[in-house]
Formats: C-alpha cells, structure tokens, sequence
C-alpha cells in the first residue's frame, strides 16, 4: 500500500469537523474507489497495518473487530476503504461527535501532520530549528564583520573637513541598522 493512499484517507479523516464533513469525505472516498483501478491498492494484510493507518494501537483495532457491527474485513485481509466506512459510520451513528471520538480523530489528524512533515524534511522542504539558528548567526557574524570600517572607507572617499562627521554619521546609520536587524532577528528566533 503508497504511502500516499494511506496519507490521503488519514487526511480526510483528520479534516472532518462535522456530520457533513463526514458525508462529503464518504462521498470522496466513493468517487476515488472509482477511480482507482487496483483492488488491492487499499488493502491492509494485518490488523498491525490497520492500525499503522489510522495511527492507533493494535490492541484498539481488535477492540474494533468486537464491536457490533464489527470492522470489516478477516485474516485475509482488510479493505481499508470499507474500514474507513465503517469508522465513519460509526461516528455518525453516535449521534454527536464525543469527546473521545474528537480525541480520535485529533490523534489521527496528529499522525498525519507528523508525516506530512517528516516526508517534508525528507524532500527537503523543511528544516531544522537549529540548523537556520546557525546559519542566521554565521550570516549575521560575516555581514556584521563587513559592516565594520564602513565609516573609515567612506570618510577617506569625502573632503578632509567632513571626514569626522561623516564617518560618525555613517557609523551611527551601522548601529541603529545593527540594532534593528537584531531585533528582528531576536523576534523571529522568539516565534
């Protein structure tokens, strides 16, 4: 089974707020059965796998296989679209969404961001906190570096009489900039 799939599935789940969320996901999950050409696409082999999917424990998934109706499937296998199925159903049946049904789907919808991220940073496309920590003050370190005798080679390029003044002025215009890019700086390492 892709990654992708089962990150597709959890994902619905993880974005239903409502009784209608849950209709317009199984509605979804309908039309993309149609569409997907391989039967086993969405097929789980164990309870284990089951549980991997929607990021719960196995134990809770064997709980699942007692209720009434029980969840779908035998040690054959398990059609993950008709498990989903099932979870919906059993979520609108309940009435109103629980807390512990909320709680439910909030775990999944956890699982499913902490995914989201790693294949993220895997890419590429995400990185560390501290890696752009160190990269910032590096780049801060060279351009602060740079900035220093900015006032000397200035001075020396105006006449002698306005050498003094320009060179403390540029110095000035150094700090208050020095100043503000640190502060900025402090804020977004802050957030």
């Amino acid at each position: 089974m892709s990654e992708s799939g089962l990150s597709y599935l959890a994902e619905l789940l993880a974005s239903a707020e409502s009784e209608q969320d849950l209709r317009a996901i199984e509605e979804l999950i309908a039309e993309q059965e149609s569409r997907t050409a391989q039967a086993g696409k969405w097929r789980a082999k164990t309870l284990a796998e089951v549980a991997q999917f929607f990021g719960v424990a196995t134990q809770t998934v064997k709980q699942w296989r007692t209720e009434t109706p029980p969840m779908p499937g035998n040690e054959s296998g398990y059609q993950l679209n008709e498990v989903v199925r099932w979870r919906l159903a059993k979520l609108q049946n309940s009435g109103a969404m629980d807390a512990k049904r909320l709680a439910e789907v909030e775990a999944i919808r956890l699982v499913n961001e902490r995914r989201t991220m790693e294949n993220a940073q895997k890419r590429g496309v995400l990185i560390e906190r501290e890696e752009v920590e160190r990269d910032m003050s590096l780049l801060w370190s060279r351009l602060a570096a740079r900035l220093q005798g900015i006032g000397e080679r200035v001075a020396a390029l105006v006449p002698a009489d306005m050498k003094a003044t320009t060179k403390d002025r540029v110095e000035q215009e150094i700090r208050i900039i020095q100043k503000e890019f640190t502060d900025g700086l402090g804020d977004l390492i802050d957030d």
